[in-house]
């Protein structure tokens, strides 16, 4: 049944115009990214719903019932399109469908208006109705979200699973990335994809170490614990350190350090050195010899612990009872701020963990960000691991200074810095460095040339003298702190020719992963110089392309 025109209210006829033109602008972005999508190979249907959804907005704007009615028909053929496609798994119908479930509640409360508009009964009634079956809908989808869903079977081939010999069976966990080149894969056949659901909580240990407040200004657990034998080795948010039988969790020692910054207090992990294992020479061609370091017989220590604080020492604690290295440092300490000069807590602090390369305990450091201009640099340092003597620095703003700095002087101020976990390929006798920013990370006019160089890069360093082997940068003149930050995995990349290179492979914060050449730094896969549009802050030297992956 009608009747004449009414005149519409002007809110309502606000609301209206509003409320198409927000069908209007989705059906754009269904049309323009559908099309693109569509070109590269992807599902035709994102086009289509698109200019419907357009034409709806259209009608809807002009006060016409008929646009909410074609919503409907939008809505209806992608919930059949969605089950087509995705099945009734749930998230991939919810990721299809709650955007227009939702957007048809509004519609379907807004149809009375329309009907109004065209000289018709409101049919209020039927329209509620059906909002609230809607509402009930979106909000069980959304409700749904929070809940545990089954998990979406796998139709492709599954790997047979490889039985552990007694030669490739993984014995310990010696390093922060379980091997030096961060593999994190471990070599056990006991826990597979099986029985992994059957796993039980073993022991509980609580160290006793409780983080003050949670975020950046406060103490967090974020450590990799290392396993050597029995023994489970683990540091604190305040860089205690604790041993533990592996089996039961008992305590074999503790040692308190009780270090302490006024933000970003962690300890992420430890590195493990034993004077009477084998000594691993590089077998790479032109590789520098590894020193050696040897720890007298019946002396403490033969077995060692290292660990840099967030007060900025380096500390060697003996492995067996947690004492500290008489012939390390100063009683078992190395002042890590020599040579920085005003290094004010918490200015530079150090929160991953040690690297051992070889017989020398290399070092970063985290730099604050974005405090002021004049900071410490962020000088990458080598030491013996038996006495804590530097062997060797590498001022990324100064090169030639490779020790301590003259007399009266610093390392480089405000240089980038290497904050994240390091790696280390005995083969090569090379450590590679994740390097971050300058000290002020989002603006570059104050920047060196050497800034320029190092920021935002992955650096391979020779391990016995510290000189530079490569660098390769993955962004340049970085103003959005997308520096590198995670260690980099080793893998024996595969050639057309059926051979491997040793490589390593890195993400990045700007969301690239690079593979490169372990011996050269070239990459293994295909990097792009790509044009990008400089903004206008005056002096900022913008570089005119960034490398993408």
């Amino acid at each position: 049944m009608s009747k004449p025109a009414t005149s519409t209210s002007l809110p309502a006829r606000i609301w209206l115009f509003v409320l198409g033109a927000v069908i209007v602008a989705a059906g754009l972005f269904f049309a323009i990214l559908g099309g693109k999508l569509a070109a590269l190979g992807g599902s035709l249907y994102f086009i289509t719903a698109g200019i419907a959804l357009i034409v709806s907005g259209l009608l809807i704007v002009l006060r016409k019932p008929a646009g909410a009615l074609l919503f409907g028909l939008v809505v209806i053929f992608t919930g059949a399109w969605a089950i087509w496609e995705a099945g009734l798994h749930f998230w991939p119908l919810i990721s299809r469908l709650l955007a227009l479930g939702v957007g048809a509640t509004v519609v379907v409360l807004s149809y009375p208006l329309l009907r109004r508009a065209a000289g018709k009964t409101p049919a209020y009634g039927a329209s509620f109705a059906l909002a609230a079956v809607l509402a009930i809908a979106s909000g069980a989808g959304i409700a749904g979200m929070f809940v545990p869903h089954p998990t979406v079977a796998f139709n492709g081939e599954v790997a047979a699973l490889k039985p552990v010999t007694p030669e490739t069976e993984q014995k310990n966990w010696e390093h922060y990335g379980n091997t030096a080149g961060g593999s994190r894969f471990v070599a056990l056949d006991e826990i597979t994809r099986d029985n992994v659901q059957n796993l039980k909580v073993a022991w509980t240990y609580r160290t006793g170490d409780t983080p003050i407040s949670p975020g950046a200004n406060g103490a967090e657990d974020q450590e990799t614990p290392l396993q050597v034998g029995d023994t489970v080795f683990l540091c604190t948010p305040h860089n205690n350190v604790i041993a533990l039988d592996a089996d039961t969790g008992a305590e074999k020692w503790k040692t308190e350090i009780n270090a302490k910054s006024t933000v970003w207090m962690r300890c992420r992990g430890l590195a493990y050195f034993d004077a009477k294992a084998p000594l691993k020479q590089p077998t790479a061609p032109g590789s520098t010899p590894v020193t050696p370091a040897i720890v007298a017989d019946g002396a403490l220590c033969q077995r060692r612990v290292l660990m840099n604080t967030i007060n900025a020492e380096l500390i060697a604690l003996d492995a067996d009872t947690g004492a500290f290295c008489p012939d390390f440092g100063t009683n078992g300490r190395v002042d890590l701020k020599i040579g920085l000069g005003d290094a004010p807590d918490p200015q530079y602090v150090l929160t991953s963990a040690p690297t051992l390369a070889g017989t020398t305990v290399v070092v970063g450091g985290r730099i604050a960000d974005n405090v002021q201009v004049d900071m410490p640099g962020g000088v990458m340092r080598g030491f013996d691991v038996v006495t804590g003597a530097l062997r060797w620095a590498f001022d990324p703003g100064n090169p030639e200074i490779t020790g301590l700095p003259p007399a009266g002087q610093t390392y480089t101020r405000s240089t980038p810095n290497v904050w994240a976990s390091m790696s280390y390929d005995p083969e090569l006798n090379t450590v590679f460095m994740p390097v971050g920013s300058p000290s002020v990370d989002l603006y570059g006019a104050t920047r060196t040339p050497l800034d320029h160089k190092y920021g935002a890069s992955m650096l391979a360093l020779d391990a016995t003298t510290g000189r530079e082997k490569w660098v390769y940068q993955t962004v340049h003149n970085d103003l959005w702190d997308f520096d590198v930050p995670m260690q980099p995995s080793f893998i024996d990349f595969p050639k057309a020719d059926g051979t491997t290179v040793p490589a390593l492979v890195f993400g990045t914060k700007a969301a690239q992963i690079y593979v490169l050449d372990r011996a050269t730094g070239q990459p293994l896969t295909k990097v792009e110089e790509v044009p990008v549009k400089a903004a206008n802050i005056p002096n900022e030297p913008y570089s005119p392309t960034q490398p993408r992956s």
